[in-house]
């Protein structure tokens, strides 16, 4: 099933500490798409930035969302969603650059059980950052494909696409309750497409629907805190309850494997702190589990077929992954099989 190009967009770009021209370079390709959103709102997470004036005095015709603090990544999405008027919402990292036809062959690829339409993200060098990002069981996501030669092909169905360039339905959005209230940064992406498939909704990759980012993976050792910290909200939020139980021996297993790799590389403060935020905060993630369960239109079982339990990514080097993969792979599959991820709350 296909979508119509002539749909209405609301473009979103969220910033925070990044330089005036960067921002304007982002909007520009935008502005410059072969299919232009109908609106461009710029959320300013910057409580003391010059964006906004600069965005006013120039004439752009930019709606610039001023919350007065920085919310984060997630939480400036959703405090910009209110004010999105149109159908879609298309989300752009402020070092991004959105090549011409993106907006375009995201709209062709998304009919009306699409929620989410991702596109495929490239290194300044033309080489592959992101986009059709694998999902592994233990609620681990990495970029797919990195460094690899730019992917060509028609749209597919996937697990989860790269927040850098996402479109999402604007209804679909606020009816799943947007992004989780207890992210502020990262793994947002993650979440809300297995949130959508959870609800009945199909996530897909375009691979020719490009975008070019500026990306680092390491940005300090605290990236790991919000990463850690969101991955468990993600896994302990959306999985049934039956699930949990029987995928309770591979995640315990993935648990022990992320801390001892915590402790090799430097961010076992970061790993403990994650666990010690997790577990104060359970009656709000309880909260939020209801809700997220709530909604649910769509087995484990089913949830599990696009999702993986190996590790493949060169960002993580460990020895026995490869191993320990194939026999977590194994289980995976077997739960698939059996059926035994039936839907449950």
């Amino acid at each position: 099933m296909t979508g119509s190009p002539t749909a209405p967009v609301s473009a979103v770009v969220v910033c925070s500490f990044e330089e005036p021209d960067t921002v304007r370079g982002t909007v520009d390709s935008l502005l410059a798409q072969t299919r232009p959103p109908d609106e461009v709102l710029v959320v300013d997470n910057h409580p003391e930035s010059v964006i906004g004036s600069r965005f006013e005095a120039e004439g752009l015709g930019v709606r610039v969302l001023r919350p007065g603090r920085n919310l984060g990544y997630p939480q400036a999405c959703n405090f910009v969603a209110p004010h999105a008027s149109q159908r879609w919402m298309l989300f752009l990292n402020p070092d991004a650059r959105a090549d011409a036809e993106r907006l375009e062959r995201l709209l062709e690829a998304a009919g009306e059980d699409v929620a989410i339409a991702g596109a495929q993200v490239l290194l300044p060098d033309g080489t592959v950052n992101a986009g059709d990002n694998p999902v592994h069981v233990a609620g681990l996501s990495w970029s797919g494909r990195y460094l690899e030669p730019r992917e060509d092909g028609p749209p597919r169905d996937v697990a989860a696409v790269s927040g850098a360039a996402l479109m999402m339905r604007t209804d679909v959005f606020r009816e799943l309750g947007g992004h989780c209230p207890a992210f502020f940064l990262y793994h947002d992406d993650v979440d809300i497409a297995w949130r959508a498939r959870m609800a009945g909704w199909r996530v897909r990759f375009v691979p020719r629907a490009v975008v070019r980012h500026d990306y680092v993976f390491d940005k300090g050792v605290k990236k790991w805190l919000y990463l850690e910290h969101n991955r468990l909200w993600t896994v302990l939020a959306n999985y049934e309850a039956r699930t949990l139980l029987l995928l309770a021996p591979l995640l315990l297993a993935a648990e022990a494997g992320i801390a001892l790799l915590a402790r090799r590389d430097g961010w076992w403060p970061q790993k403990v702190q994650a666990w010690r935020d997790v577990a104060r905060e359970w009656r709000a993630l309880a909260r939020w589990r209801r809700r997220v369960q709530a909604r649910r239109r769509t087995s484990d079982a089913e949830l599990l077929r696009p999702m993986t339990a190996r590790l493949a990514t060169p960002l993580v080097q460990a020895p026995m992954v490869g191993a320990i993969g194939a026999v977590l792979e194994l289980y995976r599959r077997a739960l698939i099989a059996a059926g035994e991820a039936g839907p449950r709350r």
